[in-house]
């Protein structure tokens, strides 16, 4: 007669569910420490990052100028001049039609003064830059020939930041009245100017290039990305004496558009005296008080 088997030949059954929650248990707590061990790793990694800013610094100037559009009101189009006239427009830019002796004699007239900046009476950085016909300009080459106006500008990718060119372009005839070259500097390489030129008519004044924002940063209008904040990037517009000085300056967001204000502050530092206007010569003729 077969003899039933002995008790001890297979373990208990509770003793083997014993053993497999141990390994459950132990696998739990494997899993747990590697959980920690990555959060502990990812944090100490987060600690050596840069802090994180808002979308808006992170998108640094280019935001600045959706927001501005924004504020007026303006649409993209994609025709870089309807678009910029449309901006000169709305901020109530408008062209100079009087003569220049006329346009300076407006008593009522009071121009923009100039803002505080670093290199305000100070001498200006000197630069050499390609234009877009890839030659070489330079700040140089005009001391002491006279005053000389310098703008930064963000390029054609912002069609409310070329606006102050097509501005300047605009009145560009009492400018050369008073003797004072215009140069005008941004990232654009020369060949993307020259594109644009073929599609929207070239600038009567010279295009710089500066790809890296190296002389943008010289003049105050570039400021690099740093832990805390994004890049920023300023319109710019100096007005540089003959003797290579900072005399004048405006910097902001939105680019400066007051071309009466700037021919004033030139007559004022020159000297330059408007002749008497038309009316006032015949009031004269015709008074004999006058003589």
């Amino acid at each position: 007669m077969n003899q039933p088997s002995s008790p001890q030949a297979f373990p208990p059954h509770g003793i083997q569910g014993s053993k497999l929650g141990q390994r459950v248990f132990l696998a739990f707590l494997a899993l747990v420490a590697c959980f920690y061990a990555v959060l502990v790793g990812y944090h100490a990694y987060a600690l050596n990052q840069p802090k994180q800013v808002p979308f808006a610094r992170e998108m640094g100037f280019m935001e600045e100028c959706r927001q501005i559009c924004m504020k007026y009101g303006l649409l993209t189009t994609g025709h870089v001049e309807n678009d910029a006239r449309a901006y000169l427009d709305k901020v109530g830019a408008k062209t100079l039609s009087a003569g220049l002796s006329e346009l300076l004699q407006d008593k009522l007239f009071t121009p923009v003064p100039t803002m505080e900046h670093p290199l305000l009476n100070k001498p200006a950085p000197e630069f050499s830059l390609l234009d877009v016909d890839n030659q070489t300009q330079s700040l140089s080459a005009l001391r002491g020939k006279g005053p000389a106006i310098v703008v930064f500008y963000y390029g054609y990718g912002c069609s409310h930041c070329v606006a102050q060119l097509f501005g300047l372009n605009d009145d560009l005839r009492y400018f050369q009245e008073l003797g004072v070259p215009i140069m005008a500097i941004s990232t654009d390489a020369q060949e993307h100017t020259a594109e644009k030129y073929k599609e929207y008519g070239k600038f009567n004044f010279p295009v710089l290039s500066d790809p890296d924002n190296q002389v943008a940063g010289l003049y105050h209008t570039f400021f690099p990305a740093t832990p805390d904040k994004g890049e920023d990037q300023l319109h710019g517009t100096f007005l540089v004496s003959a003797e290579g000085q900072v005399v004048w300056a405006n910097t902001g967001h939105q680019p400066f558009i007051d071309n009466k204000s700037l021919l004033f502050q030139i007559a004022e530092m020159t000297g330059f005296k408007p002749a008497a206007d038309s009316t006032t010569q015949q009031a004269k003729v015709d008074d004999p008080a006058a003589h």
